[in-house]
């Protein structure tokens, strides 16, 4: 599953970043952009209750690392999209993010994923250095990994992008565990 927060959200603290983030995403739809993006693994026997939904989230924020840990999502705040996938795909995806535990974020490509001069994750590595990363390209490159998006997709795009890219080929989701909904036809 993947989880998007939009520029809107109460959830955001009221800064430059997340104000420029917004200014810098395609709207031209009209939409409220997307500006954050994470990758959210929800095992079968995960519980979620009420308003939150819980599970394991691959991520990055500005200047911190990337994480894989629990977390709690408020259905109130974020956007999720179901990705189908086997359990293969799955557990090389996990595995993926937990080997990227801890790398550092991609200042350059966050600032220039518009240019055509892109530093991608992988560039570092040039340079003797881990992969850096934004919070997209490690929900991107994962994703890949898995086989669910495409190689010749370039993971230096905006969440906005990103969510527009998945839109098809995924569903929207609450994220609710349908195995304690029960159906009443009257």
């Amino acid at each position: 599953m993947l989880a998007f927060v939009r520029s809107d959200s109460a959830i955001l603290e009221s800064s430059w970043l997340n104000r420029a983030a917004a200014s810098l995403a395609d709207s031209s739809d009209g939409s409220t952009p997307f500006i954050h993006a994470e990758l959210l693994f929800m095992p079968p026997e995960a519980e979620s209750s009420g308003d939150m939904i819980n599970g394991e989230a691959c991520s990055i924020v500005y200047s911190g690392n990337v994480h894989l840990e629990r977390k709690r999502f408020s259905r109130k705040e974020w956007f999720f999209r179901s990705m189908a996938c086997t359990k293969t795909q799955y557990d090389s995806m996990y595995q993926y993010t937990k080997q990227h535990t801890g790398e550092g974020f991609n200042h350059l490509g966050y600032f220039l994923f518009w240019s055509p001069i892109r530093p991608s994750p992988m560039f570092y590595t040039w340079l003797g250095m881990k992969p850096r990363w934004f919070c997209s390209e490690i929900v991107i490159s994962a994703l890949q990994h898995g086989g669910l998006i495409a190689e010749d997709v370039s993971q230096s795009i905006h969440p906005n992008e990103l969510y527009k890219l998945v839109q098809r080929g995924s569903m929207a989701d609450c994220g609710r565990n349908l195995k304690t909904i029960t159906l009443s036809f009257v």
